[in-house]
């Protein structure tokens, strides 16, 4: 199968999911391989972007915090025998190995390693919108997921997706949403695209890192 994505351990995520029904722009050609100037690996100094001719690998670390009256209660993780264990609450199963936790100041303080691997082809893919490209990820749910993709002048690589409020502030509304997941169903050709980035509506950043020397 020339897509896949592996979750290692449980991507934990406070921002909601936008799906769209097609890949966009609509008129848009597939491109299967990465570009030149996106191939490298990109740091930040903790988190890592891996970028092939044909694949991405996302490394994150996160350091997280829960009441710890809420310890029972949270839908993300589970917490026994002084670990916590990465759980996904709609697949109800664990997603990772454990992790050694502190308790401070009343609350839980633990630490996870993510990794996020795609590899391009039927599933996902790139289409250009001037020096940019959109990212179309093919969710489990056959919708899919949109990100715009650039390089900057500064060498650094950025990673954003569309804001829901400016979206909808542009009488784009979702069809279905939820406090975890917007469906949208446009048909966004490339001059329109291109008009929704000088709209600034791709402004939530997923990643913005540079190039590792």
């Amino acid at each position: 199968m020339h897509y896949k994505i592996l979750i290692l351990l449980f991507l934990l995520s406070a921002c909601s999911q936008h799906y769209f029904d097609q890949p966009q722009p609509v008129d848009g050609q597939n491109i299967y391989a990465f570009p030149e100037p996106f191939r490298g690996i990109w740091t930040d100094g903790r988190d890592s972007l891996i970028v092939g001719k044909f694949y991405f690998s996302n490394i994150e670390y996160k350091n997280l915090s829960i009441p710890y009256t809420k310890a029972d209660t949270t839908a993300y993780a589970i917490f026994k025998n002084n670990k916590v264990y990465p759980y996904d609450s709609l697949r109800q199963q664990i997603m990772g190995t454990s992790q050694s936790f502190e308790i401070r100041n009343d609350s839980i303080h633990y630490s996870t390693r993510d990794i996020l691997e795609v590899q391009l082809g039927k599933r996902a893919f790139l289409r250009q919108v001037g020096d940019q490209f959109a990212l179309n990820v093919k969710g489990e749910n056959e919708w899919w997921e949109l990100f715009l993709m650039g390089v900057t002048d500064q060498k650094k690589v950025v990673v954003t997706y569309p804001n829901v409020d400016l979206l909808m502030s542009n009488k784009i509304k979702p069809i279905l949403s939820n406090s975890e997941e917007d469906y949208f169903e446009v048909r966004w050709t490339t001059e329109e695209f291109q008009e929704l980035i000088q709209n600034n509506i791709f402004s939530d950043t997923l990643l913005f890192i540079d190039q590792q020397n």
